[in-house]
């Protein structure tokens, strides 16, 4: 790329123009991410194209103080609008020297925008490598505890204190199979009701009257255990004995989840539980895996989540979900990111995978799927941004493969009949598949008896 770029900032650092949307600085606020107040309005013109990754790099004058680490956000911005947000670390070299890429830049027809970049200060005790994967512990335990909870009319949008009493086990039994119980399973980063609350209230109220109050949810960690291992964990919690038969709604990683619940209901040792599966209703669900799991490219799926829950979620969902993003961001921008297994568990080509989609289909269940090929809305900064940072190679939801979500490997595929393909026009990205009319209908008419 050829062209300028004129830093606009007013005096003391503040940048002109608009700030940061409101759900990112909450949430870095809530991560321990202090904005150092030191920010730059980029105005960058590009004219012409050329060979290599268009870049523009700012050299700050002072240098972090000893065991402070700096991380600078990068958000393309208009009038009433906001592009892809990125991350930036520090580099080792220099006082203060961040390189902002932007692949859009590159265009056959040259680009012209704004970009305001916000550099914040955090601090991590004892920053190691060997002790990556327990930072990145204590972060999920803190935040995302496994427990199982009711959901109710008035509260599945919000983080209810009580767990599931072990008294309400009892009102859940099968009853020799007849009687059904809804269990829900969020995605990665989320919770159940920062996954489910945008259901809209008169569809959650008749799956609640379709399923005659037995509508419960898993909250689990997503990070630092496969859904192998949230499936033992969400078995435990089930009292020995019980009969119990399942409908599952699900988002996202939470559909990988179902899958074991699945596997180990019909081969696992369960005591004198009994668990079947009826219906599985995958939502966003990377069956076949999703790119950005890839351990390599960490920092997309960083940068994606956050452009996704800052810029297209919104609300204090977002941002609880946010804030856990940013917890990751911290140490990615500190070099100490650790082993995932609940990312990586998504990568299509990890063993994780592979394993699952070779297990056989057990018999009596029933899978319906719906995904979506999402892009923005025509000429906006966020598509051109999205545009030419090309990760997938097909339609997508801005985080999983779109046809994806029917794929379940060597055991089959789901049928066409039993799943719906969302199309551009539909605008549905991978957080708003229950919040939008046409999802949360056909999801409605797959689950209710």
């Amino acid at each position: 790329m050829t062209g300028s770029v004129e830093d606009v900032s007013m005096a003391g650092g503040r940048g002109a123009g608009p700030g940061a949307p409101k759900s990112l600085t909450d949430a870095a606020e809530a991560a321990g991410l202090r904005d150092l107040g030191r920010d730059h309005m980029l105005t960058v013109r590009s004219t012409a194209r050329t060979a290599g990754r268009p870049r523009v790099v700012i050299e700050q004058d002072t240098a972090p103080p000893p065991g402070e680490y700096r991380v600078a956000l990068a958000v393309t911005v208009g009038d009433d609008e906001y592009g892809m947000l990125t991350w930036h670390p520090m580099e080792r070299s220099g006082a203060g020297r961040f390189t902002v890429e932007r692949p859009s830049w590159n265009t056959a027809r040259g680009w012209a925008g704004d970009l305001l970049v916000k550099v914040f200060g955090f601090t991590i005790e004892q920053v190691s490598g060997d002790i990556a994967a327990q930072l990145a512990a204590q972060i999920e335990q803190r935040s995302h505890r496994y427990r199982m909870r009711a959901c109710l009319p008035g509260s599945y949008g919000t983080d209810v204190a009580d767990d599931l009493p072990g008294s309400a086990w009892a009102d859940l039994v099968a009853d020799g199979g007849e009687r059904r119980t809804l269990l829900m399973l969020h995605g990665a980063f989320g919770r159940s009701h920062t996954a489910f609350g945008g259901l809209p209230a008169a569809t959650f109220a008749e799956l609640h009257r379709a399923y005659q109050g037995r509508v419960i949810a898993f909250d689990h960690h997503t990070l630092i255990h496969d859904p192998a291992e949230n499936v033992r964990r969400l078995i435990a919690l089930i009292p020995d004995g019980s009969d119990l038969r399942f409908d599952v709604l699900t988002h996202s990683r939470g559909g990988l989840v179902a899958r074991e619940l699945v596997r180990q209901s019909a081969t696992a040792d369960l005591g004198r539980r009994r668990v079947r599966i009826g219906k599985v209703v995958f939502a966003g669900t990377p069956n076949a895996g999703t790119t950005l799991a890839d351990a390599a490219r960490r920092d997309q799926l960083l940068d994606r989540m956050t452009t996704l829950l800052a810029v297209l979620g919104g609300g204090a969902p977002a941002t609880e979900a946010l804030a856990l993003v940013l917890e990751l961001v911290k140490l990615a921008a500190a070099g100490v990111m650790a082993e995932l297994p609940g990312l990586t568990s998504m990568d299509p080509g990890g063993p994780y995978l592979r394993g699952l989609g070779a297990t056989r289909p057990v018999p009596g269940v029933t899978y319906h799927a719906v995904g979506s090929d999402f892009e923005p809305s025509g000429g906006s900064m966020l598509l051109q941004d999205l545009a030419a940072d090309l990760i997938f190679a097909a339609g997508n939801d801005l985080i999983v493969p779109s046809e994806g979500v029917r794929d379940l490997g060597s055991s089959g595929t789901v049928a066409t009949r039993d799943a719906l393909i969302l199309v551009p026009k539909d605008a549905v990205h991978h957080s708003a598949y229950f919040s939008l009319p046409k999802p949360s209908a056909q999801i409605m008419r797959w689950l209710h008896p």
